[in-house]
């Protein structure tokens, strides 16, 4: 990958600053264009967080196509996101999702025909004229039905 091609949060800004200034490189890089990405790789936690979209927080609800800060309790930390609209955007959305602790929040995010995407925010991942991906290990599927 071309040095160009990789976007740094700039940790030493403000959350609200460095998320303002990731989206304007970002904006840059893609010239004006739609802002759809060949690819995005994301993990989950054992939460069914995603990227930085955590459970009941703000981004759960952002629809915006947008960079965004946000206060995670839980880690008494700020974060720094793409909001799901978008990761969404993505013509390629893989999950990477290992382990037995990820077992009940893939069963989740797979199994469940009515969403929680305040509980379980890998839920609001869905592409819109992409695909979707998940690489699991057998651990994190274990809880889901054949």
């Amino acid at each position: 990958i071309k040095d160009d091609h990789i976007f740094y949060v700039d940790t030493s800004l403000a959350p609200e600053k460095a998320a303002i200034e990731y989206k304007k490189a970002i904006d840059t890089h893609f010239k004006g264009e739609d802002l759809v990405f060949d690819l995005i790789l994301l993990g989950m936690g054992d939460d069914a967080h995603t990227a930085s979209i955590f459970p009941n927080t703000s981004l759960v609800k952002d629809e915006e196509v947008n960079v965004a800060s946000v206060f995670v309790e839980k880690l008494n930390t700020y974060r720094v996101s793409f909001t799901a609209p978008l990761i969404n955007k993505a013509e390629n959305i893989a999950f990477l999702v290992f382990g037995e602790n990820k077992a009940e929040a893939i069963k989740h995010v797979i199994g469940d025909e009515q969403k929680d995407f305040d509980l379980y925010p890998s839920q609001l991942i869905a592409p819109i004229d992409g695909k979707l991906t998940f690489f699991t290990d057998e651990a994190a599927t274990k809880l889901l039905e054949e």
